[in-house]
């Protein structure tokens, strides 16, 4: 697991990552591509760089919909904080988590990033080779009163 570090360093760079979770409670993982920056072959969840002039929540809105095609309604804030970078020894990585709930299926989902998008059950998640943001906030997020609501939703109500 990185080593987090709060408030020191370079803020390297701003993402914003989601947690789809749909009625059965599997969460929406993205199988990284070979050639990502950051954690190739790896999975993650969808999100990306914040760009400049846009909000955390714009962001991840915009980073679920170009990589799923699915458009975010409602997001709720999961967790906030840093990370160290993998790309420097002094720069650290300022992360915004949210959540969302939604009744779409696989067949909904188009991979607009990545090699695969697939909803998987919790312990499918916590099993694969998990990139470094992944690594750090998947398993607080599935222990998360959060992750029970929507979960526990018969239909999602986040993704329109």
């Amino acid at each position: 697991m990185p080593i987090v570090r709060e408030n020191h360093g370079v803020i390297e760079r701003r993402i914003a990552v989601v947690f789809v979770v749909d009625p059965q409670g599997r969460v929406l993982m993205q199988h990284r591509s070979a050639d990502a920056a950051v954690s190739p072959n790896q999975w993650s969840m969808p999100g990306g760089k914040i760009e400049d002039g846009e909000s955390p929540v714009e962001a991840a809105r915009r980073e679920v919909h170009e990589e799923t095609g699915l458009r975010v309604v409602d997001l709720v804030p999961f967790w906030s904080g840093t990370r160290a970078s993998v790309k420097s020894t002094d720069g650290i990585v300022e992360i915004y988590a949210f959540a969302t709930g939604t009744d779409a299926e696989q067949e909904d989902i188009v991979v607009g990033e990545g090699q695969a998008m697939v909803f998987l059950a919790p312990e499918q998640a916590l099993a694969r080779d998990l990139g470094v943001t992944a690594a750090l906030v998947l398993a607080p997020f599935l222990e998360s009163e959060v992750y029970k609501r929507l979960a526990n939703t018969p239909s999602g109500t986040g993704i329109d």
